[in-house]
This record gives structure tokens, C-alpha cells and sequence, in this order.
């Protein structure tokens, strides 16, 4: 999720904006309706978004919703963090270098 700019976009927008449909995100990334609906299958496959109505339902027409999943997205980024050495408490300024 996070090498992927597109996707992270997405995943601001609608922490920021609540959720949405393809539409409303493709709308307001300023991106294409297609690329916008890949992304978020994507992300709703990975976890990272949930769908209303999911993907396992019979969605007959139905504009689906994509919320983000906040504690998914959390998991990651502490994963992130502990793989780049980061403390969780006190996250570091990558251009601040220790004077010791």
C-alpha cells in the first residue's frame, strides 16, 4: 500500500472525507473513474478499505461505499515504523541528525 502513491492517496482522501463511492474519489483525486475503481478493489482485497456493500454480497447495481479501515491502516503504519527503526512514541524528523 504504501509504495504505491496512488493508494495512498486514496486511503488520505477518505480518511479525511468519510466515505465515498469510485466516483466521489476518482472526482476528488482528480484521477480517472477505472483507475480509481482498480485501486480500491485492491485496497478492499488487501483490508485496507471496506466496502458497503462488501464485495461478497450481491451488489445488484448498488453504488458501493469505501471506508477506511483505521485500525488496518494503524497495523500497517506501526509495521512500517518498526521496519524503518522508527520509535512509535516518538516518531523522528528524518532530517534531524542526532548531535552525539
Amino acid at each position: 500500500m504504501f509504495s504505491n502513491s496512488t493508494k495512498v492517496a486514496i486511503v488520505g482522501y477518505l480518511a479525511k472525507s468519510g466515505p465515498a463511492t469510485r466516483g466521489e474519489v476518482a472526482k476528488g483525486l482528480e484521477i480517472g473513474v477505472p483507475t480509481a475503481q482498480n485501486n480500491l478493489v485492491q485496497l478492499e482485497a488487501e483490508g485496507v478499505l471496506i466496502a458497503d456493500p462488501p464485495a461478497s454480497e450481491e451488489r445488484n447495481g448498488q453504488r458501493v461505499r469505501y471506508t477506511v479501515d483505521a485500525n488496518e491502516v494503524a497495523r500497517r503504519y506501526s509495521i512500517l515504523g518498526r521496519a524503518l527503526g522508527l520509535d512509535e512514541d516518538h516518531p523522528r524528523d528524518p532530517g534531524y541528525e542526532s548531535e552525539s
